[in-house]
């Protein structure tokens, strides 16, 4: 056997395992420290009883000084260009960002936290193309953010120190330090870069980061606002200089999701200048576009509403006549032409029975529905897991999501009307899903990919 055959092999070998879903949080730098197993009081509807998220977190004191070149921390897979796309969705797969990053441990456990380290895998294949490892004194990865391309990503890194209090276990990671990883034209890892991104309070609790898609500034949302609050705020650092602006809302709702850390809640558009922010208003989600290029620092008055969902929940009509739309508060993304938000929905009839996933698209205009994608009937039931939108080209015609498996859904223990269903990673277009070789099994106790 050759050394060709040798890596096919193992490719293969990458692509073909998967782990039985669950729905456990992955861990997220930048917030408090909790004590692990307890679970989050729910709020949602009846099926949020499988989301319980359970979070690590992170006290930040250091400083970031500058930019600096760390070499050594990746192993690369291979050191030349990466075969070819497969036979089959072909199409469909090459249209998608050529690269992407998975956190990950070496052991999966959903029972014991473990540090992270980052995957790069080629989107068409799902071949591992490099394994990177935090650079020391760093031991774990937290966060990443992609700018959309394929090529050029933000990872968050931390310390890990494991304590055992009262019959639990404490995980703390230390203040939060961000590194811009940029992947060549043939997926070859670059050197991890730290970027002069100052340290947030711990109290400060990042919800969220965003890389534009140039690659020059990143966006980070703070739950508490800088100096804990009140309120929240978002921070957009120019990566080549380290130039700062900041946007508060004293008194305003948390930009955040209700994804337990999965999930986006900031996100750009093409022209890198418009950041679209998920905040929770009371009982209703919000979708709000910043201008980041206008003078000013209000979070209220530099930006705009786009998408109301009022009570969390909006009346919509769907293929079987008026129905009852959820939104889950996972990512709400801003599609790169600027027109649509893309969100993953639940819609319900009462009587019959009968709930709708779907990836509906609302316009940043009007707030209404534009189009919708992957429609899921389920007949007399109600969802037993959830949906999300990852990634968008320009127009929102082609999604990555993480959607339903193929197959008729099962009654799940326990219940007579809450279907049971498997996920996966798929790109979406119309209503054809194409599962993404290599992308993890959602049921892995660690963050989504990012593209």
């Amino acid at each position: 056997m050759n050394v060709l055959e040798d890596k096919l092999q193992a490719a293969l070998r990458e692509t073909g395992e998967e782990i039985a879903p669950h729905s456990v949080p992955p861990l997220q730098l930048g917030r408090p420290r909790r004590r692990l197993g307890l679970l989050r009081p729910t709020t949602r509807r009846r099926w949020s009883a499988w989301l319980a998220p359970v979070a690590a977190a992170a006290a930040v004191t250091a400083v970031v000084t500058g930019s600096l070149a760390i070499s050594g921390t990746f192993h690369s897979q291979h050191r030349h260009r990466h075969r070819p796309p497969i036979a089959g969705p072909a199409g469909t797969l090459a249209s998608l960002p050529p690269y992407y990053v998975a956190l990950t441990a070496h052991q999966l456990s959903f029972r014991s936290m473990h540090p992270l380290h980052a995957v790069v895998r080629a989107t068409t294949t799902g071949a591992v193309l490099a394994t990177i490892r935090p650079p020391a004194p760093y031991r774990t990865f937290g966060q990443v953010a992609a700018a959309g391309n394929g090529h050029a990503f933000v990872l968050t890194a931390g310390t890990w120190q494991v304590t055992h209090e009262l019959g639990g276990t404490i995980v703390n990671t230390g203040p939060a330090k961000f590194f811009l990883l940029r992947i060549g034209p043939h997926g070859e890892p670059a050197p991890l870069t730290l970027l002069p991104v100052p340290p947030e309070p711990a109290h400060a609790q990042i919800s969220g980061i965003a890389l534009s898609p140039d690659g020059s500034k990143l966006a980070i949302a703070l739950r508490g606002g800088r100096g804990g609050g009140p309120g929240p705020a978002i921070q957009v650092f120019t990566l080549a200089t380290g130039a700062e602006r900041t946007w508060t809302w004293p008194g305003g709702g948390p930009i955040t999701n209700n994804a337990g850390g999965n999930g986006s809640v900031l996100s750009w558009a093409a022209d890198d200048r418009t950041l679209a922010f998920q905040q929770w208003a009371g009982n209703s989600i919000d979708i709000r576009l910043l201008d980041t290029a206008a003078p000013g620092d209000s979070l209220p008055a530099n930006s705009r509403l786009a998408v109301q969902w009022k009570g969390e929940q909006e009346s919509l009509r769907f293929v079987h006549g008026k129905a009852v739309n959820v939104i889950e508060g996972f990512s709400a993304l801003i599609t790169p032409d600027g027109t649509k938000i893309v969100c993953a929905t639940v819609s319900e009839s009462k009587r019959p029975l009968v709930s709708d996933l779907a990836f509906t698209e609302f316009s940043v205009r009007t707030g209404k529905v534009v189009r919708v994608l992957g429609n899921w009937p389920l007949k007399g039931m109600y969802p037993g897991q959830t949906q999300d939108v990852l990634w968008t080209n320009r127009s929102g015609s082609t999604l990555i999501v993480v959607a339903h498996k193929p197959g008729k859904p099962s009654v799940m223990p326990h219940s007579t009307s809450v279907a049971g269903y498997r996920i996966e990673i798929s790109a979406l277009t119309g209503n054809r899903f194409v599962p993404i070789p290599g992308a993890p099994a959602l049921g892995s106790p660690y963050p989504w990919p990012a593209w």
